[in-house]
Order: C-alpha cells, then sequence, then structure tokens
C-alpha cells in the first residue's frame, strides 16, 4: 500500500490539510465579503465562490460540475492504496 509509506502518508495529510484550509479560507473571505462588502458579496457569490468550493468538495447545490473535484480526486487515492480502482 502506498500510503503505509511514511512520506505518501505525510503528503496525502498535507493534501488533506491544504484542502481544508483553502475551505477555511473561503468561509472566512465570505464572511468578510458579506459584512463588510456586501456591494461585493453577491457577485462573489454567484460566480468564483462556488466554483471554488464545487472544485474542492462538490457542492452540487450551488454548481453542478461533473464528478471530478479534490474530493474524487482523494477517494481515488485511498481507493488505489486499498488495491481497488475506480
Amino acid at each position: 500500500m502506498v500510503l503505509s509509506q511514511p512520506e505518501k502518508q505525510r503528503q496525502f495529510e498535507q493534501l488533506l490539510a491544504h484542502k481544508h484550509n483553502v475551505l477555511n479560507s473561503i468561509e472566512k473571505i465570505s464572511s468578510i465579503l458579506k459584512h463588510d462588502f456586501p456591494e461585493h458579496y453577491d457577485i462573489a457569490y454567484q460566480h468564483w465562490i462556488p466554483q471554488i468550493l464545487t472544485a474542492l468538495d462538490n457542492y452540487e447545490k450551488l454548481l453542478p460540475r461533473g464528478n471530478y473535484n479534490m474530493r474524487y480526486t482523494i477517494n481515488n487515492i485511498l481507493e488505489a492504496d486499498n488495491g481497488k480502482t475506480t
């Protein structure tokens, strides 16, 4: 199994941490826009915020984009590590 290799496991954990950090940053950016720059919040939420959220975690309610997103990538890594393929 690939993730049993310490370096691969560390890199996979970093991948998950970066995804989490980006999601947290988008939440903070959204909050700042909503509370301090409301005139820009709506346009941001209509365009680029949903694209980022959907690309990271398949937020279908915001923007359907097909099946390939970061969650899909993470699941494929885990499945490949367990000897499965998608």
